[in-house]
């Protein structure tokens, strides 16, 4: 199996977490009103600048995810299913440096999100410990 080496790799994996996603029954309802083809750019450019430090992202993701959770409140449950979605995403398609890369910062966009619309210092034991590098696939 291949490493997440470009934009297009990139998208597959976006593309892939968000058709599971949407159609899932604990974080589905969340996504509704989304314009997800006017967003998906948005978000490549996130991973692409994670991954290759293009510059490309211009932020807002944090209020983003501040104004849904106004809308629809989040819970730690949302964050447990996000997470272990994306990374099951990535691992029936990558592995790699770049994949536990994206593993690693999902892991922590989840925590530091979770953190933020709870208005919680601490982190709950809920959130799984960041993905190890020996976890990989090695297909």
């Amino acid at each position: 199996m291949k490493d997440v080496l470009s934009r297009t790799e990139i998208a597959v994996v976006v593309d892939r977490f968000y058709a599971k996603a949407m159609q899932d029954p604990i974080i589905g309802y969340l996504f509704e009103g989304l314009d997800l083809p006017k967003h998906l750019p948005t978000i490549y450019d996130f991973w692409e600048n994670i991954l290759f430090r293009t510059g490309a992202y211009k932020g807002g993701m944090m209020y983003k995810h501040l104004m849904l959770n106004a809308q629809k409140p989040l819970r730690l449950l949302h964050f447990q299913r996000w997470l272990e979605l994306f990374t099951q995403t990535i691992d029936e398609h990558f592995a790699g440096e770049n994949a536990n890369t994206m593993k690693r910062f999902a892991h922590s966009v989840a925590q530091t999100i979770y953190a933020r619309v709870s208005q919680q210092n601490g982190l709950p034991l809920g959130i799984r410990e960041t993905p190890s590098e020996t976890s990989a696939k090695s297909d």
